[in-house]
């Protein structure tokens, strides 16, 4: 079985272009947007803007220059639009580690699949193996699960 972990300090996360093509092999389209900390106030940018940026967001969406995330509700709240980027958010398209899309873009990108702040490994350890990944600051390890008391 193969595992994706990240391998220095900083934390997991894959790049602007790793992310572009695992969309692709899963059928979804992606734009990338500007990361605000409110996340309401958005807009459209390239994906070369994307790799520069320190923070960047991507939803599947079908055209990105008509897509609104700061459109409140009547009442004022951002209820509507948190339940729509829910909906298109590819925030955790990387998620599942042993996912053969993930692993296959990885394999084909090397470094260049890696975050920000990631050094992407892929581990291989055996299919009958109960495993669990370990990480401190960032930095992840696979690790065999086994019972524990405190």
């Amino acid at each position: 079985m193969k595992i994706v972990i990240n391998t220095c300090f900083g934390g997991y996360s894959i790049s602007a272009l790793a992310t572009k093509k695992l969309a692709k092999r899963k059928g979804k389209k992606c734009y990338f947007f500007t990361f605000s900390l409110t996340g309401h106030d958005s807009h459209p940018i390239s994906i070369e803007e994307a790799k520069n940026a320190f923070c960047w967001l991507a939803y599947s969406v079908d055209n990105p220059q008509d897509y609104k995330l700061n459109e409140r509700d009547p009442d004022g709240s951002y209820k509507s639009a948190n339940e729509r980027e829910e909906k298109i958010s590819l925030s955790n398209i990387a998620d599942d580690r042993t996912d053969c899309d993930l692993i296959a873009v990885i394999e084909e990108l090397g470094d260049k699949a890696n975050g920000r702040f990631a050094k992407l490994k892929i581990v291989e350890i055996p299919d009958d193996v109960e495993w669990e990944i370990h990480e401190y600051d960032g930095l992840e390890h696979i690790a065999e699960v086994h019972r524990t008391w405190s």
